[in-house]
């Protein structure tokens, strides 16, 4: 649908099933909808944002933008062809916690606060998959997932950091034959990167010393069997 929602989890199953109960009171009625407005009606001058997203989430506490709403937008049109773009966005939201309407009938913003895309345009492309993550320095780590590449940006769209995949599972899957093609581009595709800090709670007494010897690498370039 070329959007994402925000629905209320403190429903109960029967309130979900209906417009009230819950925290908002709204029960399973969607609480905040961005990406297409058209979607419900409402699309007016304000053109489509999103093109097959992935993985819309809230910036945490204590991270810069806090609250607001980072995403992957996969196929977003541009002069130069389609391309991809990270968006962060900072949604309208009423004292009480609520999302608010514009005048329009449209849930804001009109624009992004915040948006990645190399610098032609062109080079920054993964159709499916991918991730984007705000890291505590104000960097966002980019997971563009079909290459298998992760790269980090300053808020100035500066790159100070990128790895590509160089390892890769079994390329064999029941009624997949794409995967066993030789050369195929989604051969390191990767769902999703997250950076998990060295001094978070989920490592505190674990072993973090780099595997011995590593997983053996596979060529880009090399045929697959």
């Amino acid at each position: 649908y070329h959007e994402f929602f925000v629905v209320d989890h403190s429903t109960t199953t029967a309130e979900a099933a209906g417009s009230t109960g819950g925290r908002y009171g709204m029960g399973g009625d969607i609480l905040y909808r961005w990406g297409k407005a058209s979607n419900y009606g409402r699309g007016g001058s304000r053109p489509q944002q999103l093109y097959g997203q992935h993985d819309a989430q809230w910036i945490p506490e204590g991270m810069p933008g806090a609250g607001n709403i980072t995403v992957f937008n996969n196929n977003y049109p541009g002069a130069h062809g389609t391309h991809t773009v990270v968006f962060e966005l900072e949604p309208p939201i009423n004292d009480d916690g609520s999302y608010r309407l514009g005048e329009d009938g449209q849930y804001g913003p009109e624009a992004p606060v915040w948006i990645y895309q190399a610098p032609d345009g062109r080079s920054f492309h993964a159709p499916f998959l991918s991730s984007a993550q705000r890291l505590a320095t104000g960097h966002t780590l980019i997971n563009s997932g079909p290459q298998g590449r992760y790269f980090e940006v300053t808020p100035t769209g500066e790159i100070v950091w990128e790895y590509w995949m160089p390892y890769s599972g079994e390329a064999s899957l029941p009624g997949h034959d794409f995967l066993v093609e030789d050369n195929d581009p989604t051969f390191y595709a990767t769902f999703r990167a997250t950076r998990i800090p060295p001094d978070h709670p989920a490592l505190v007494g674990r072993d973090l010393s780099p595997l011995s010897p590593q997983p053996p690498l596979i060529p880009h370039d090399a045929d697959v069997d």
